[in-house]
C-alpha cells in the first residue's frame, strides 16, 4: 500500500468519524423533536407539511444546478468556479423563492389543502438558505474537514428543535414544523459562514460556469428524477387519498430515511470525496467499496430487520397511539428494503467519481418511471401498497446497477453477496427469533417493558451469531472503531 493511499485511508476514516458524530448527534436530536411534535400535532399537519416539503424540494433542485458536487469532484479548482457557482446558485434561489409566492395557491388547490398555500409561501425563504450555504459545504467536502459539518449540523438541530417544540407547545400547529425547519436551516448558515475563511468575490466568467455546468447538467436531470424517486409517493398519497393519509405514511417514512440515514451518510457523504480521489485506481476503489458496502451491512441488516420486528410497541410508544396501526405496517414493509438502499448508497458516489452523471441519470429514469406506475397503482389499495411498490422496485432494479459497478470499477457479483451474506443471515434470524419472543414467550408484557428486553437481546443474539459464523469479520469492525477513534 503506498503512502499517499494510506494518507488518504487515514483522512477518510477521520472524516468518517466527524460524520457520524454530524448525523448521529443531529439526527438523535431532529429524532427526539420529531417525536415530541408527532405527539403534540395531527397527522394532517404532517401530512400538509410532507406536500409543502416536496414542493420545496422539487425547486431546490434546480438552485444547486448539480455545482456543489462539480466542486468536489474536480480535480482543479479555481477561485472563478467558486465564484461563479456562488452567484449562479443565489441568482436561481432568488428567483424561485419569488415565483413560490404566486404559485402557491395554484398548488394549494391542486391538492385541495387550502393551508398548503400559505406554508408554502413561508416556507421561500429555504431557497435562499439553500443557496448561501452550497459552495461553503462543498468545500469542506472537498477538503474532507467534517468537523465543522458536524458542529453545523448539532448547532442547527438544537436551534430548530428549541423553536419547533416551543410553537407547538404554544399551539401553533402546522406552523411548529415550518418555524422548525427555517430556523434549523437559518442556524446552519450562520454556523458554516462563521467557520468558512471563504468568502465570493468577482470572479465570475462563462468558462468557469461552462466548466462546472458540463458536469452538474447530468446531476440535475439526476437529482430531479432523484426528486420523484423519493416524492412521487408523497405526491400520488397527497392527491388521491389526502394530507391525513400522507400524515400516517410520512411518519413511517421519516422514520425509515432516519435509520438509512444514520447507517449511510455517515460513511457516504465521505465516500464520493474519497472515490473521487481514487478516480485513477479503480482497484483501490474497488477495496474500499467492498469495505465501506460490508461495514454498512453490518449495522443496517440487523438495525432494520430488528426495527421492522419490534414496530408495534416501538411506534406507539415513540409517536403516540394515534399513528397505530397505518404507520406499523408502513414501515414494517419499508424497512424490508432498508438493508439494500444502506448498500445502495455507496453506487451514486462510485458513478460521481468515475465521472458518469449520465450513467446515474439513466438509472434514475428507470427507477422514476417504474415508481411512477407502481405508485398509481397501488395507492388505490392504500399507503401500505405504496410502501410495497417502493420496496419492489428496489429490489426489481437493484441487478442494473450492480452491472454498472462491474463496468466500472469490476464489482463481482459474488464477493458483494459474499461480503454481506454473515450479517444478513444473521439478522433475518435475531429478526425471527424476536417475533418468536414476543408472540409466544411474552404475550402480556407492556410495549415498554418488551423493548426493553428485545433491543438488548436482540443485539446481543446477532453479535453472537456473527462471532460463530464469521470471527474475522467482528475482529476487522473492532480494528475500524480503533482507526475512527484514533
Amino acid at each position: 500500500m503506498d503512502d499517499r493511499w494510506a494518507a488518504l485511508r487515514d483522512r477518510a476514516l477521520h472524516g468518517v468519524a466527524w460524520s457520524a458524530v454530524q448525523n448521529w448527534g443531529s439526527r438523535l436530536i431532529t429524532f427526539v423533536v420529531f417525536a415530541v411534535l408527532a405527539q403534540l400535532l395531527s397527522p394532517e399537519s404532517f401530512g400538509v407539511i410532507a406536500l409543502a416539503g416536496t414542493y420545496i424540494a422539487l425547486l431546490r433542485v434546480l438552485v444547486d444546478q448539480g455545482f456543489a458536487a462539480a466542486i468536489i469532484q474536480r480535480d482543479t479548482l479555481e477561485d472563478g468556479h467558486l465564484d461563479t457557482a456562488f452567484v449562479a446558485n443565489l441568482a436561481g434561489s432568488v428567483l424561485l423563492m419569488a415565483a413560490s409566492w404566486p404559485l402557491a395557491h395554484p398548488v394549494a388547490r391542486l391538492f385541495d389543502t387550502p393551508l398548503l398555500g400559505p406554508v408554502i409561501q413561508a416556507l421561500a425563504p429555504a431557497f435562499l438558505l439553500a443557496a448561501l450555504a452550497g459552495v461553503q459545504q462543498a468545500l469542506f467536502e472537498r477538503r474532507m474537514q467534517y468537523r465543522v459539518l458536524a458542529i453545523r449540523e448539532f448547532a442547527a438541530s438544537c436551534v430548530g428543535g428549541v423553536v419547533g417544540v416551543g410553537l407547538a407547545l404554544y399551539g401553533a400547529g402546522v406552523w411548529s414544523l415550518v418555524g422548525w425547519f427555517l430556523a434549523e436551516r437559518t442556524a446552519a448558515v450562520v454556523v458554516l459562514w462563521t467557520a468558512s475563511p471563504w468568502r465570493p468575490g468577482r470572479q465570475i466568467t462563462r468558462r468557469h460556469f461552462m466548466d462546472l455546468f458540463s458536469f452538474g447538467i447530468h446531476l440535475v436531470g439526476s437529482n430531479l428524477l432523484d426528486y420523484v424517486n423519493r416524492r412521487a409517493d408523497n405526491l400520488i398519497i397527497g392527491y388521491v387519498l389526502g394530507p391525513a393519509a400522507l400524515g400516517f405514511y410520512d411518519v413511517a417514512y421519516k422514520l425509515y430515511t432516519a435509520g438509512v440515514d444514520l447507517v449511510t451518510q455517515t460513511v457516504s457523504s465521505v465516500a464520493f470525496s474519497a472515490f473521487s480521489k481514487l478516480q485513477d485506481r479503480r482497484d483501490q476503489m474497488r477495496d474500499a467499496f467492498y469495505k465501506g458496502t460490508q461495514t454498512a451491512s453490518i449495522v443496517a441488516f440487523p438495525a432494520f430487520l430488528g426495527a421492522a420486528a419490534i414496530a408495534p410497541d416501538l411506534i406507539p410508544a415513540v409517536f403516540g397511539a394515534k399513528w397505530v396501526p397505518d404507520s406499523v405496517h408502513v414501515f414494517q414493509v419499508l424497512a424490508l428494503v432498508g438493508g439494500l438502499h444502506a448498500l445502495f448508497y455507496f453506487n451514486p458516489a462510485v458513478l460521481l467519481a468515475c465521472n458518469k452523471p449520465h450513467w446515474r441519470l439513466g438509472l434514475n429514469v428507470m427507477n422514476a418511471t417504474a415508481n411512477v406506475i407502481a405508485y398509481t397503482i397501488a395507492v388505490q389499495f392504500g399507503v401500505v401498497a405504496v410502501a410495497a411498490a417502493f420496496v419492489g422496485r428496489a429490489y426489481l432494479l437493484a441487478p442494473v446497477e450492480l452491472w454498472m459497478l462491474r463496468r466500472l470499477i469490476d464489482v463481482r457479483t459474488r464477493t458483494y453477496l459474499r461480503n454481506i451474506a454473515v450479517p444478513a443471515v444473521a439478522a433475518g434470524a435475531m429478526a425471527a427469533a424476536l417475533v418468536a419472543l414476543r408472540i409466544y414467550a411474552v404475550p402480556g408484557w407492556s410495549g415498554g417493558m418488551w423493548m426493553a428486553v428485545a433491543i438488548p437481546a436482540g443485539t446481543l443474539s446477532y453479535g453472537g451469531l456473527v462471532w460463530l459464523l464469521d470471527r474475522n469479520l467482528i475482529r476487522r469492525l473492532v480494528r475500524l472503531a480503533r482507526r475512527l477513534g484514533a
